[in-house]
C-alpha cells in the first residue's frame, strides 16, 4: 500500500511484491495520501483534502465505506495518520491552535504541528506533544507504550521517543535530517531515514538497546521513509535510484534490493498489508 501521483494527482492504491496487480483504492480528484492499516489489516486510515481542507479519513482496506474522522479548525490542518497497536487509537499530526497552561492563565499556541490522538470509538482528541516546533511521523512500539516521531524542536530534525509518562528523548541528537522512523515488530529497533552521511538520504536501524547505528543503504541517490514488514525480515522504502521516486523492499540487513513499483508519478509512504484469504 502507498501514495502514488501516477494518475496526475496522490492517491492511495495497492500492489502486490511483484508490482503487477496494481489497485486504485480512493480514485479521487483531491489528495489522498499517507496511508496506514489497521493492525488486522481491515481499514486504512489516510490523509485526504477533498473537503477543502487536509484531514484524516478512514476506510475498508477495498476502498469502500470512506469516514472522515477529523474536523480540523480555523483553517489547520490534520494529516499523517498512524495506528496504534490496540486498533483503536489514531496518532497524527495537526496545527490546530491549542492552550497551554502559563503563568496562571492560559497561552493560545496557533500553528505549531504537533502529535494529536483520536480515539475512534469515542472521537475524543488528546494533544501528546507540547515543545515548540514540528512533530510529525509517528510510529508505535509494538506494545502500545511508546511512540516515536520526528521533531524539529531542538533546531534539527531528530528522531524521539515518548513513554507512556509522557517523558519525551531525542534518540538520534546530530546535526543531520531525521525522519520517518518505523519500529520494528519485535520492538527492538528504530529504521529512520537520514541526510547524516552527505546530502543523500540513506536508511539506518538503531538498535535500542545497544544504542548502535547501522547504515542499510549507501548510493548518491535520496533513499527514505522506511517501513517495516509485519515479519520483520524486510524493509519497504522509497528511492529515486531510477529517475523518479519508486518502492523498493530491502531484507533487513539492506541486502536483496529489488524495484516493486514502476510510474511515472512518485510512489511514496509504503506500508504493508497481509491480505485476508
Amino acid at each position: 500500500m502507498f501514495e502514488s501521483s501516477r494518475d496526475g494527482n496522490a492517491e492511495v492504491y495497492m500492489t502486490d511484491l511483484d508490482g503487477q496487480l496494481v489497485h486504485n483504492l480512493t480514485n479521487h480528484p483531491a489528495y489522498d495520501g499517507t496511508p496506514s492499516v489497521s493492525p488486522d489489516f481491515s481499514k486504512i486510515a489516510f490523509t485526504s483534502e477533498r473537503d477543502g481542507s487536509a484531514e484524516i479519513y478512514v476506510m475498508n482496506v477495498d476502498g469502500t465505506d470512506v469516514e472522515r474522522l477529523t474536523t480540523s479548525p480555523d483553517g489547520s490542518f490534520s494529516a499523517v495518520p498512524e495506528w496504534a497497536p490496540d486498533g483503536v487509537r489514531l496518532a497524527f499530526s495537526s496545527n490546530r491552535t491549542y492552550r497551554k497552561p502559563m503563568n496562571g492563565g492560559y497561552l493560545e499556541v496557533p500553528g505549531n504541528t504537533k502529535i494529536w490522538l483520536l480515539d475512534t470509538q469515542t472521537n475524543s482528541l488528546e494533544r501528546l506533544t507540547d515543545e515548540l516546533g514540528l512533530d510529525m511521523y509517528v510510529t508505535w512500539s509494538p506494545d502500545g507504550t511508546q511512540m516515536a516521531f520526528m521533531s524539529v524542536r531542538d533546531g534539527d530534525a531528530d528522531i524521539y521517543i515518548r513513554d507512556a509518562h509522557g517523558t519525551v528523548r531525542n534518540m538520534t541528537n546530530n546535526d543531520a535530517r531525521d525522519t520517518n522512523p518505523d519500529w520494528s515488530p519485535d520492538g527492538r529497533r528504530l529504521a529512520f531515514s537520514s541526510d547524516m552521511d552527505g546530502d543523500d538520504t540513506e536508511i539506518y536501524i538503531l538498535d535500542l538497546d545497544t544504542n548502535t547505528l547501522t547504515q542499510l543503504t549507501d548510493n548518491t541517490f535520496g533513499d527514505s521513509d522506511p517501513a517495516w514488514s509485519p515479519d520483520g525480515t524486510h524493509i519497504a522504502f522509497i528511492s529515486d535510484r531510477d529517475g523518479d521516486v519508486e518502492i523498493y523492499v530491502m531484507k533487513a540487513d539492506g541486502t536483496d534490493v529489488r524495484r516493486i513499483t514502476q510510474s511515472p508519478g512518485d510512489d511514496l509512504h509504503p506500508r504493508w498489508v497481509v491480505v485476508q484469504k
